[in-house]
């Protein structure tokens, strides 16, 4: 009996623990909204945290291309084969659209040429680079040299259009396309010391680099126009060179980097053919000092390709000689990315 009574009251006990009031649930899910808030605040920021990393690591990646691919062509400018005889200036700047072969043959004087920070393309390279591809107050440059393949071309490969340059120590031969005769060659004639083997045949490069408004033009659009790049044009460094399509000789436009908004170029010129460069480097070498560009100093503003919310550029970026931009007062993120390039084949030959 007295067990009975026991479990009776233990029951009577524990008979209103069987389930929550309205306000306890009103306050579990109160304190559940705002665990859930929490979690998604950390998660978007984590989020955003791991977005803006993207884009910073984007951009970086960019700029060291952007960086390697000039000093990688500078360094090979002025590689003419085993030629090393001096190449007589011309009167005037060389006309880096000429495709013919004597224009072609003239401009290896000058293994790199420049333009400072044209407001809108001079001619004749408006012949071949159209304004509207240009960002005004941004660098031109222009490469020549040969292409290093090692073992070169043998003359019967020669393709239709494609302009060669032939070599030898004190002899060059600039033509286009193949030769009528590969056996017995009567347009490539240099010989090794042999008097018998015919010297190298080497493709001829000429690149031209400048920053674009736009990588990729609208559907139909045979320039940069506000449609490009779905609306949102991203400045480019861009590339022309020459080269050959359907056997006639003609210039190529290959975007290279995205999000290289700026490009500021300056020389270092041997005045006293020790071939070292002077100090100061300048912006605009004079006709005459062309051939004597011993380093180039290049400098580079990248930008993320996307916008950052609640981001503002207030800061200035040196340009070099040239020097600073900015502010941008805009949504992106940019970073300068600089340093200096010995055009190794002029100032070799000097040392």
């Amino acid at each position: 009996m007295k067990k009975t009574v026991e479990l009776r009251q233990r029951a009577g006990r524990y008979r209103y623990q069987t389930g929550l009031t309205l306000i306890e649930l009103m306050v579990a899910i109160t304190i559940a909204l705002f665990l859930l808030a929490g979690i998604t605040a950390l998660i978007s920021q984590q989020s955003s945290a791991r977005a803006e990393l993207n884009k910073s690591g984007r951009q970086i990646e960019s700029g060291r291309y952007a960086f390697t691919l000039l000093q990688d062509d500078i360094e090979n400018a002025g590689y003419y084969g085993q030629y090393a005889t001096a190449i007589a200036v011309p009167t005037a700047l060389p006309n880096p659209c000429a495709m013919d072969k004597v224009s072609i043959d003239a401009s290896l004087a000058l293994p790199l040429q420049g333009y400072d920070s044209p407001a809108a393309v001079p001619a004749p390279l408006s012949t071949c680079l159209a304004d509207t591809d240009h960002v005004p107050g941004t660098d031109i440059l222009v490469v020549r040299r040969l292409e290093t393949d090692d073992p070169p071309p043998a003359i019967a490969s020669a393709a239709a259009g494609q302009v060669y340059v032939q070599t030898t120590p004190a002899g060059r031969i600039t033509d286009i396309g193949p030769d009528p005769t590969p056996a017995t060659p009567s347009k490539y004639t240099l010989v090794k010391k042999d008097g018998v083997t015919p010297a190298d045949l080497r493709r001829y490069v000429e690149h031209i680099y400048f920053v674009s408004p736009c990588n990729l033009y609208a559907a139909g659009a045979t320039t940069c126009t506000a449609a490009a790049d779905g609306g949102k044009p991203v400045p480019t460094l861009k590339r022309l060179e020459i080269s050959t399509s359907g056997g006639a000789t003609t210039f190529v436009m290959t975007p290279l980097v995205d999000g290289i908004q700026n490009m500021q170029l300056d020389y270092g010129v041997d005045a006293i053919n020790s071939g070292s460069p002077a100090s100061p480097f300048i912006t605009a070498p004079a006709l005459s000092d062309w051939p004597n560009v011993m380093a180039v100093e290049v400098n580079l503003l990248a930008r993320n390709t996307q916008s950052s919310n609640g981001y503002s550029d207030a800061k200035t970026y040196s340009m070099g000689v040239s020097g600073v931009v900015g502010p941008f007062s805009d949504a992106y993120k940019r970073h300068v990315y600089a340093g200096t390039v010995r055009v190794i084949n002029p100032s070799g030959r000097r040392e």
